[in-house]
């Protein structure tokens, strides 16, 4: 009998673990072969975070009692909490090996494979474990993880329910239940479960940090940065969460504050090249180029095949006119692109092809398509035949100017005939050796042609002196900064002596409704449907005397006509239109007014509206 350590155990039992320590001490000074003294006295040393200590306690009695299942498991929770693995994963298999039924080493053993990222055999391990005890949450929720690791979300989902039918409430069961959902795209789900584990655990951290980035994911900024913020609450220098919040900010148009949240992830983690590449998306929104410049640099050094910051120092090279540095880093557009990509041929780099045909195609908006067309024809002064495919609304409008220049027009999606080179129409600048000084500028380089111009003889409606176009929103995309909102033109439909011609394709009902009921209505005119695709919109801008837009295609078919245009421009504006000028070297009739700062939409309308009055 050893009543020092029967007293050591009873301590160890109450979680007086001072008391029990010096019993299994005493213990083993007059017996140092006690083998239930050197395993509780590693257990307890494992229950501190003393794992080598603990290691090597349980280690002398597992010797001295080989066959002692719980004397392997134990030794490998000591190993595993080393991190040894391999080693912790041989004990647990020893464990079994004695004694096959031992729930609790089926599931320490698949903790230990999750943990070296062995999730098959996890999950096999989890699944042992669950036909010894059916109704053992933990397992599920482990099984579900393991086969979440496997992509398997669908059965993940079916394990995490199921732990939750078993032990209501377990926040890690929600919180690992809404990261499957996430996998599924059911993010409003995710959301209710991650919210669902914060209700039991509101310390839950990664439940925490989880919302915020299915929250920002989803578009909901705002409410995304209020969950990074409650993860910095509780742990104000985890980087993540700080990269977190700055993207959240940013994404609300916030980047000034954004910046110091990326500056102190970057702080706490200077490796952290994402947080280097949102410093320097922060410094780009907002004008600062050099410091947008060196926060790419940096996070390309730490990850040279980080393609947005390739992307984004391309663009801001490109913002600068700097084509020499910013064109061949723009291809890096092409490794992310979703659009129709190029055949499988050769890519074209500007070489004579004079025996050749050459695939040029459309990869991006409409505008694009339209500013970039224009280099088509010295393309085709290099190569035997170019075959051109664009989206197919452009393909009425770019047909005259596609035959003149004596290339083939295709339109998306219709059979692409045999070619032998490709390039994207993006590229053509880069292939071409444009240089900002030697942009082509000469407009204009499209015209509507006579059956549409036919169309829309006598068909604007009105009687004012002017008639000038307008648009006030493109395609909107997430974080876009280039709409108004309709209430900021009251400035423009103000002026008197003006029809004023809606261009957009698309108007919400809530905008046709405010048109209708709006004071001036009978001086705005909206044709909808009647427009039915870019040879109509030419059409229409050729009768008119300017037009007012926003950086959206119209503004592009604008300046390719070489009518009168206002382009209202976003502070930080798209690279294609450079920075400070009021004039574009792309199209020569147009005036640019900018916002003096992040948001000042009613100050670029003043500006136009002063304008216009005063140009009569």
């Amino acid at each position: 009998m050893h009543p020092v350590f029967d007293r050591a155990f009873a301590a160890h039992r109450d979680g007086r673990l001072d008391d029990a320590e010096r019993g299994y001490r005493a213990t083993l000074e007059v017996d140092p072969v006690h083998v239930d003294a050197l395993h509780l006295l590693g257990v307890l040393r494992h229950q501190q975070g003393q794992h080598a200590e603990a290691a090597a306690l349980v280690k002398r009695a597992a010797d001295l009692r080989p066959q002692d299942a719980a004397l392997q498991l134990n030794l490998g929770n000591t190993l595993k909490a080393l991190g040894q693995l391999d080693d912790a994963i041989e004990r647990f298999r020893n464990a079994l090996s004695l004694a096959p039924s031992f729930p609790m080493a089926h599931y320490n053993l698949g903790n230990a494979y999750a943990a070296a990222g062995r999730h098959e055999d996890a999950a096999d391990a989890f699944r042992r474990s669950l036909d010894l005890q059916p109704d053992d949450a933990s397992s599920h929720n482990n099984l579900g993880n393991a086969l979440h690791a496997l992509g398997q979300h669908e059965e993940a989902i079916d394990s995490f329910r199921r732990a939750l039918e078993l032990r209501p409430g377990h926040a890690g069961a929600h919180n690992n239940l809404g990261m499957a959902l996430n996998a599924l795209d059911e993010s409003d789900q995710a959301i209710e479960q991650f919210r669902a584990a914060l209700a039991v655990e509101p310390r839950f951290v990664a439940a925490h940090f989880n919302l915020g980035n299915t929250l920002h994911a989803t578009g909901r900024y705002v409410d995304a940065a209020r969950a990074f913020d409650a993860v910095l609450a509780l742990q104000p220098q985890l980087p993540p969460a700080l990269f977190g919040l700055g993207n959240a900010l940013a994404a609300s148009g916030r980047h000034a504050d954004a910046l110091p949240r990326f500056e102190r992830a970057i702080g706490f983690d200077p490796k952290f090249a994402l947080a280097w590449l949102g410093l320097g998306t922060a410094h780009q929104a907002l004008g600062a180029y050099a410091a947008a410049l060196r926060a790419f640099d940096e996070a390309l050094r730490l990850r040279p095949d980080l393609g947005l910051a390739h992307l984004h120092r391309a663009v801001t090279h490109l913002t600068l006119g700097n084509f020499e540095r910013g064109l061949p880093e723009y291809e890096w557009r092409l490794e992310s692109a979703t659009q129709p990509g190029a055949p499988a041929l050769p890519r074209w780099r500007g070489e004579p092809a004079d025996t050749r045909t050459l695939f040029v195609y459309a990869e991006q908006g409409f505008g694009d398509t339209l500013q970039f067309v224009r280099f088509v024809p010295l393309a085709a002064e290099r190569a035997a035949r170019v075959v051109l495919e664009v989206q197919p609304q452009l393909v009425p409008l770019l047909a005259p100017a596609a035959q003149q220049w004596g290339v083939d027009l295709i339109a998306q999606g219709v059979p692409r005939p045999r070619t032998d080179l490709q390039i994207p129409l993006l590229s053509l600048p880069l292939a071409l050796g444009t240089t900002f000084d030697t942009i082509p500028a000469r407009t204009p380089y499209l015209s509507a042609t006579t059956a549409y111009r036919r169309k829309w003889r006598g068909s604007l409606g009105g009687h004012a002196k002017r008639k000038i176009g307008l648009a006030w929103s493109g395609r909107i995309q997430k974080q876009e900064n280039r709409a108004l909102p309709l209430t900021a033109l009251d400035p423009l439909f103000a002026l008197d002596g003006i029809d004023w011609i809606v261009l957009q394709p698309e108007l919400s009902d809530a905008e046709r409704a405010a048109l209708a009921a709006h004071p001036r209505a009978k001086s705005i005119h909206c044709f909808g449907a009647r427009i039915g695709d870019f040879a109509d919109t030419a059409a229409v801008v050729e009768r008119l005397d300017a037009v007012v837009s926003v950086d959206t295609s119209i503004a592009h078919l604008t300046g390719a006509l070489r009518k009168p245009l206002w382009l209202m421009l976003p502070f930080s504006a798209d690279w294609r239109w450079f920075t400070g000028d009021t004039r574009s070297p792309w199209y020569p009739g147009a005036r640019l007014v900018r916002q003096p700062r992040p948001g000042a939409w009613d100050e670029v309308v003043g500006a136009v509206a002063l304008a216009l009055r005063d140009d009569v």
